[in-house]
């Protein structure tokens, strides 16, 4: 990533958008789930599209960390050095979170003593390759709320900042993540 680029790859950008897309859906399809469906049988079909997106987020994740390993980055706007600190903690963040949350999910749907089958997209099953621990469930659980809420806020975080960027500072920074530069 050492030449300057105006915008980031189409590949980069498009990636981001689809992952936001996914993350939002699956931030609010738990909460809904948690919130509002009562009972294990009404939110089946839920948590298979929930269990479903969560592992699109954890691919994508991966792919999009390979990507950033391969492809340049813009030059970042000119800002304080504490808010570029900030950016990066939070940006990193964010990427860890993604990467912990699906699999919090998944260590808590592999423990759990009720199997019930993961089917991905429809299209296939998942095994189930740790034995049934209530207590491992119970942490997994416990660190997949956890990691939701902290999710949330730091996309809460990353979209007030870019926000920021765009209408309060008037820099190219929300700009190069949505379109060609001009």
């Amino acid at each position: 990533m050492n030449k300057v680029t105006a915008v980031w790859p189409l590949s980069l950008r498009l990636a981001h958008w689809l992952n936001a897309a996914l993350v939002v859906g699956a931030l609010g399809l738990g909460a809904f789930m948690v919130l509002a469906v009562d009972g294990a049988a009404a939110r089946f079909e839920l948590t298979q599209v929930h269990k479903s997106i969560g592992l699109l987020v954890l691919l994508l994740t991966v792919a999009r960390l390979a990507m950033r390993c391969l492809l340049r980055a813009p030059k970042p706007e000119p800002v304080r050095r504490s808010v570029a600190i900030i950016a990066a903690a939070v940006q990193a963040g964010l990427y860890v979170l993604l990467l912990a949350l699906p699999l919090s999910g998944w260590l808590m749907v592999t423990s759990t003593p009720v199997r019930v089958p993961t089917v991905v997209l429809g299209l296939f099953e998942l095994p189930y390759p740790l034995a049934p621990n209530m207590l491992r469930f119970r942490l997994a659980h416990g660190a997949h709320m956890f990691l939701a809420g902290a999710l949330a806020t730091l996309v809460v975080l990353h979209v007030a900042a870019a926000l920021v960027h765009a209408f309060v500072w008037r820099d190219r920074t929300l700009g190069r993540m949505w379109r060609r530069a001009a």
